[in-house]
């Protein structure tokens, strides 16, 4: 298949070799994977990790690139707070939680970093843009960064994080999920800090 008649029956920027196979389901999978090798060793179009490619003149949404690398998972940490102006730091990272094992790709598009919470906590994000509320944010990046974090008005002074905004009520629901009492701990003393500035 050209691959112009490729691309037209694709309609996406983003897809695995299992889909190529679909699209060109008139071919051989062995030719097809064929194709797709040579495709890339042309430059004509990206692999994103074994099985995930992309046009190279694609402009995909980072949401369709997170699922396509590593499902399930959303955005969150340090990539939502620094969206929702909680952390002053500019992020680099697309950091996302998934309930499955931690990994990271680098890719052309961005470093997409995966990490692992519990199953029961994976909610409080949009399906779509797979975007975390803020709340949830706050708190998936106090579990996962407890045992740097310590509940003292200095520690907060000088983490710079800013809990104008937070709906404390929404984000300590969130920290139940986790079922950790030094979580919620962590919490209640942000809440109390933020409120007293």
């Amino acid at each position: 298949m050209k691959q112009n008649d490729f691309r037209k029956k694709m309609k996406k920027g983003v897809y695995t070799t299992v889909e190529a196979h679909l699209v060109a389901y008139a071919d051989d999978p062995k030719v097809v994977n064929l194709q797709l090798h040579q495709w890339k060793e042309r430059g004509e179009i990206l692999q994103l990790k074994r099985g995930v490619y992309a046009f190279t003149d694609a402009s995909p949404e980072i949401a369709e690139i997170a699922k396509h690398l590593y499902f399930p998972c959303y955005f969150t940490l340090e990539y939502v707070l620094s969206q929702s102006g909680i952390i002053p730091e500019a992020v680099f990272t697309y950091t996302l939680v998934t309930p499955k094992t931690t990994r990271r790709w680098k890719t052309p598009f961005g470093t997409f970093s995966y990490r692992k919470i519990k199953r029961e906590a994976f909610t409080g994000f949009d399906s779509k843009t797979l975007i975390a509320e803020k709340e949830k944010a706050l708190v998936d990046y106090f579990y996962l960064n407890q045992s740097k974090i310590e509940p003292t008005h200095r520690f907060w002074e000088e983490s710079r994080l800013n809990g104008e905004g937070i709906n404390f009520e929404k984000a300590l629901n969130f920290a139940k999920l986790f079922k950790s009492k030094k979580l919620t701990r962590l919490l209640r003393s942000f809440k109390d800090y933020a409120e007293s500035h």
